[in-house]
């Protein structure tokens, strides 16, 4: 089990979601294996302060897609809610100074 420090930003984000949808902190402790404090903490964190930093500061991997690039990614997704995986890439490799590709899975 991971602990405070440790989560990923997914797993804070898994956190939030199950109790902004109304679960308790128990049935989220059994469905997804944390602790019930750190269930407690990320969320109270949230509340407080309206996002879940993680505290892994630096775990030595590089960001894939810098600040920039990802602002411009949500507004190609927020500008085209229906442009499928490829359309979306295309886009963003069309100005972007990062280039990413879409794996398909058959």
């Amino acid at each position: 089990m991971a602990g405070y420090q440790d989560l990923s930003e997914f797993e804070r984000g898994v956190i939030v979601g199950a109790r902004e949808m109304g679960h308790s902190i128990a049935k989220v402790e059994m469905k997804f294996g944390f602790s019930r404090t750190t269930i407690s903490r990320v969320y109270r964190e949230y509340r407080e302060s309206g996002k879940t930093p993680n505290l892994r500061h630096r775990c030595g991997r590089k960001k894939i897609i810098q600040e920039r690039d990802q602002r411009r990614l949500t507004r190609i997704i927020k500008r085209g809610r229906r442009a499928t995986l490829l359309q979306i890439a295309a886009d963003f490799n069309a100005r972007s100074s990062t280039s990413v590709s879409v794996r398909t899975i058959q």
